[in-house]
C-alpha cells in the first residue's frame, strides 16, 4: 500500500477528492437540455402552424384555380361562338355586299334607261325658252335639223334644271328635253355636232346626252387624255358608260381609265411633247382636219344662226300675243 502510494505520487497523478459531487453538473446540463428541447418544440408547433397557414392559403390558391379554370372554359366557349357567329355574318355581310353591287347596277341602268331619251341643252340664255319651254324647245329642234328630223317629232316635256336663277352674267342653267321617239333624239345630238357651234345672243349652245351625275363623273376623267388622243390625230370613242375604244392599226383598244390609256399610249408612242409641237399639234394648233370642221361649221353658223334665233324669238313672240288675247278675253 505505501508502495502505490509512493508510486502514485511520483507519477505525478492526483486523484479526484472524493468529497467533490459531480451531480450539480449533471442537472445543469439536463436543465440546458430540456431548455433546448423545449425550444425545439415550441418551433416545430411554429412550423405546423405555419404549415397549417400555408397549407390554408394552397387550398384557397386551388379553389380559385379551379374557379378561373371553369370561368377560361366558359370564356373560350364564348370566344368560339363569338368566332362561328363572325364567320357567318361574314360570309352574309359578302354576299349582301354583292347583293347591294348588282342591285346598285341595276338601279343605275334603270336610271340610264330612263334618261335615254334625253337630251341636255347647255348654254340657252334664261328666259328664252318662254312660258312654254316644251314647245319652244320642239319648235327649235324642227328649225335647225329641217327636215332630218321625223314628222312626228315630239317633245314630251322640257325644263330648266331646278335651282335659283343665275345672277346676270353667271351661267345659265340646263335645260332638259324629253323626246318621244329615240330615232330624232339621236338626230338632234347628231345635228347640234355639225352645226358646232351653235350661237343664240352671243351664246354658244351645245347639246349632250342626259346622263346620270356617277357617268358624267366617270366619262369627264376622260377629258384630258381625249384632247391629248386629238392633238396625235389618234381616233377614238368614248363608250357608254365611260370605256374608251382606239383604233389603232386596224385594231380596237378598250379602255376603263385614262391611267391605262396613258400608259397604253406611252408604250406605242415614245415621242416626247416636244416632237409632238415639232409635228404641229402642240397647244393653241389645230390638227387640219379639225380646222376645216371648225371652218365648216361657222359657215353653216352663218346660214342657221339667224334662224335659230328668229326661230326661238318667233315663239316667245307668238306666246305672249296667246298670253295678251286671253287676258283681253278674260277681261269683261
Amino acid at each position: 500500500m505505501g508502495h502505490t502510494k509512493g508510486k502514485s505520487v511520483e507519477d505525478g497523478v492526483n486523484p479526484t477528492p472524493r468529497s467533490q459531487n459531480p451531480m450539480p453538473q449533471v442537472k445543469e446540463n439536463m436543465d440546458k437540455l430540456d431548455t433546448i428541447l423545449k425550444e425545439i418544440r415550441d418551433s416545430r408547433q411554429a412550423i405546423e402552424n405555419r404549415l397549417d397557414m400555408i397549407t390554408t392559403d394552397i387550398n384557397i390558391m386551388k379553389d380559385d384555380q379551379a374557379k378561373l379554370t371553369d370561368r377560361l372554359k366558359q370564356t373560350e366557349s364564348t370566344v368560339a361562338d363569338i368566332l362561328s357567329t363572325y364567320n357567318d355574318n361574314k360570309i352574309a355581310i359578302v354576299k349582301l355586299q354583292q347583293q347591294m353591287e348588282a342591285l346598285q347596277k341595276r338601279i343605275e341602268d334603270a336610271e340610264w334607261r330612263s334618261l335615254r331619251n334625253n337630251i341636255r341643252i347647255i348654254g340657252l340664255p334664261e328666259g328664252k325658252e318662254g312660258n312654254d319651254p316644251t314647245q319652244c324647245i320642239e319648235s327649235w329642234l324642227q328649225s335647225i335639223a329641217k327636215d332630218r328630223l321625223s314628222i312626228h317629232l315630239v317633245v314630251e316635256r322640257a325644263h330648266r334644271i331646278p335651282g335659283r336663277k343665275p345672277i346676270p352674267g353667271a351661267p345659265a342653267r340646263p335645260v332638259i328635253a324629253r323626246i318621244l321617239n329615240y330615232g330624232d333624239r339621236d338626230v338632234a345630238l347628231q345635228v347640234a355636232r355639225e352645226l358646232d357651234p351653235i350661237i343664240i345672243d352671243n351664246a354658244r349652245i351645245s347639246l349632250y346626252p342626259d346622263y346620270t351625275l356617277a357617268v358624267q363623273k366617270r366619262r369627264a376623267s376622260f377629258q384630258i387624255i381625249k384632247q391629248r388622243l386629238r392633238k396625235m390625230e389618234i381616233k377614238y370613242a368614248l363608250l357608254f358608260p365611260a370605256k374608251l375604244c382606239i383604233t389603232h392599226n386596224q385594231k380596237m383598244h378598250f379602255f376603263d381609265s385614262p391611267d391605262l390609256v396613258s400608259t397604253w399610249l406611252d408604250e406605242n408612242f415614245p415621242y416626247s411633247r416636244a416632237e409632238e409641237q415639232n409635228n404641229g399639234h402642240h397647244a393653241g394648233q389645230l390638227p387640219q382636219h379639225r380646222r376645216d370642221k371648225r371652218n365648216k361649221a361657222q359657215t353653216l353658223r352663218k346660214r342657221t344662226g339667224p334662224t335659230l334665233c328668229q326661230a326661238l324669238e318667233g315663239q316667245n313672240n307668238a306666246l305672249q300675243t296667246a298670253g295678251s288675247l286671253q287676258e283681253m278675253n278674260s277681261s269683261p
